[in-house]
């Protein structure tokens, strides 16, 4: 009877997971809306790698190649402009985190530890990170199956019978192999399996260094990066590969700042201190644990004069408790505390707390208490999550205007057309269902910013890709996008006509049309033709995704550039200058919810 009502109680408790996780993912799928920006610029990059562009060279970024390559395959499969289906792969890949982490944690502790890591888990990512960091498809959502089943995987292989030691091994190898293909943050995580290799292999009699495991363990590990390097080789892109996946990465997108206790660092940090209490306290007690009991065995291993000690009580719960650690600091090295990098240590963090009090619950009989109060708070939770984010118009990164913008670029340019934009916003070729020209999704690359160090202006040119501008002007000179939107005063402070190259490049075949809050909307003119308009607008001011006021250092424009004010009086409005005609159907681009911000003609400040 006992066994029954706890079996009931736990079905319960993961059914309120289920139900809390689709809650909060609910309205962002039916908007359709990125909720992350790596989502967007993913997806563009994933159309031009099914174009035929070689990966690092026509479609370009700095992560591993299979977060690409994944993107591809599903756009394959339901089109890259589809943005539901990265929605619903979003979902399926939280759903996923979840349900491993309940069956690790009921594997390798008990059935009762498996309930309390998935109220952890779900709580994490329904409440405990920013919606957008916990509902995204990025490369941390990416790597979290990967990660835990390579963990387990390794403990499995020194519990099983040598018959198939090997393949538990191969298994973790491959899995911590494609984890680290993904994003190369991820390489120190195979450590923690090495040690428990050691370790279960001095608690075997004769005592020796598994030599033949770790082998074994550290080739299935390199088969997947090495794959594609030998893939890249053959391509004739290896050079590439290791520029942007390692040189890049290392002497730019890694070292923005000369110091890491920068206020560019340390103000985002105090930041997500405060939002993530929860994180934090838990991160306390787990490393406290984990600290206190390792402390006492070197202690013990010192008075005993010997190594044994060491590995005395050396389970599942500092193992995964390692686990947590190595993740968060591999979180933590890149400059930027970004809350959605720390989505991989978190199935660790609630593996680890599982396994910690697992026994200290099934004393006191508090597991159902617990249980069935934590599941109560994750409901009404995602039941707030949910309705906030639907209440501001069920969109998280950014305002409407994006997809108001893509519908007007759909229907004033051919199908077949390609869009390039300049800045930081790719998902407007989503929106717009218009291939990316370019490929440079990203104009980071080509002006050497780094997000989110705004104040390194003067370091900037330094940081340049070295002839990054030229390569993406002769990509668009070839591919003769319809449409250029300068999306530069968006988040980046970074507009297209600061870069002399681009502003000539741009003044050369393009008119200004139109601007829609901070987007600058640029079409190609006729052969011969002249702009209706001899005037090209000033920048907008720097605004974040959704419209508020970024006070940021922003370049000039480019030495012999000229600029007519046009009027921010309303971020949501639509403004052109007087001597030109209206935008067709500048209907679409109307704020039908707001009438105050409806399409107005700017007369140009004196």
């Amino acid at each position: 009877m006992r066994e029954n009502a706890d079996r009931a109680w736990q079905r319960a408790v993961l059914t309120a997971c289920v139900v809390a996780l689709v809650a909060v993912h609910a309205p962002l799928i039916g908007y359709g809306a990125y909720a992350n920006v790596d989502e967007a610029y993913a997806s563009a990059l994933a159309e031009r790698l099914n174009e035929g562009f070689k990966l690092y060279e026509g479609a370009v970024s700095q992560r591993g190649p299979l977060m690409y390559y994944f993107f591809a395959a599903l756009a394959r499969v339901s089109g890259w402009d589809n943005v539901a289906a990265v929605r619903v792969a979003a979902l399926v890949l939280v759903l996923l985190h979840v349900a491993l982490v309940t069956w690790v944690a009921r594997r390798l502790v008990s059935p009762r530890a498996g309930v309390v890591a998935a109220v952890i888990s779900t709580y994490a990512l329904v409440a405990g990170l920013p919606p957008l960091d916990g509902m995204a498809l990025h490369g941390e959502a990416l790597q979290v199956p990967l990660l835990v089943g390579a963990a387990a995987a390794g403990v499995l292989a020194t519990r099983a019978r040598a018959s198939t030691r090997r393949r538990w091994l191969i298994g973790s190898g491959l899995l911590f192999g494609a984890a680290i293909s993904i994003k190369q943050s991820a390489v120190l995580q195979p450590l923690p399996t090495m040690l428990w290799l050691c370790v279960e292999a001095r608690r075997r009699r004769p005592r020796r260094v598994p030599l033949g495991s770790l082998a074994i363990f550290a080739a299935a590990l390199a088969a997947v990066p090495l794959a594609f390097v030998v893939h890249a080789a053959a391509s004739g892109t290896l050079s590439s590969l290791v520029y942007y996946t390692l040189t890049y990465n290392l002497s730019v997108h890694l070292r923005p700042s000369e110091t890491l206790l920068s206020s560019a660092s340390l103000i985002p940090l105090s930041d997500h201190v405060m939002r993530l209490t929860s994180f934090i306290a838990a991160t306390v007690a787990v490393l406290g644990a984990a600290g206190t009991f390792l402390w006492r065995r070197v202690a013990a291993a010192r008075s005993a004069r010997s190594a044994s000690p060491l590995t005395r009580g050396f389970d599942v719960r500092v193992y995964f408790a390692l686990h947590f650690l190595v993740a968060l600091l591999s979180a933590s090295a890149m400059y930027r505390f970004f809350p959605h990098y720390y989505v991989s240590a978190v199935p660790f963090l609630a593996l680890a707390l599982a396994a910690w009090t697992h026994r200290p619950l099934a004393r006191v009989g508090a597991h159902r208490l617990l249980g069935g109060s934590a599941a109560a708070v994750l409901l009404v939770a995602a039941g707030f999550t949910a309705y906030l984010n639907e209440k501001i118009d069920g969109r998280l990164t950014h305002d409407e205007l994006p997809q108001r913008l893509g519908r007007y670029l759909e229907a004033t340019t051919a199908k077949d057309a390609r869009l390039f934009v300049w800045g930081f916003s790719p998902w407007l070729h989503a929106y717009a269902h218009r291939r990316p020209a370019g490929r440079y999704v990203f104009v980071t690359y080509v002006t050497g910013f780094v997000p989110w160090f705004h104040d390194s202006l003067k370091k900037e040119p330094a940081r340049v890709v070295p002839g990054s501008m030229e390569a993406l002007l002769g990509d668009l000179d070839r591919e003769a996008p319809e449409v250029v939107v300068d999306t530069g005063s968006i988040v980046l402070g970074r507009p297209m006509r600061a870069y002399a190259p681009a502003a000539r490049w741009l003044a050369a075949s393009f008119c200004f049309e139109v601007r829609v809050g901070a987007y600058d909307v640029y079409r190609r003119k006729a052969p011969g033709a002249t702009c209706p308009s001899a005037s090209l607008p000033t920048p907008h001011p720097p605004v974040d995704f959704a419209g508020g006021t970024m006070v940021v250092p922003m370049p000039d424009l480019a030495p012999g550039e000229l600029g007519t004010p046009l009027c921010t009086t309303f971020y949501e409005g639509v403004v052109w200058f007087p001597d030109q005609p209206p935008p067709a159907r500048v209907d679409l681009l109307a704020d039908k919810l707001h009438p105050h911000a409806a399409a107005i003609r700017c007369v140009p400040a004196p």
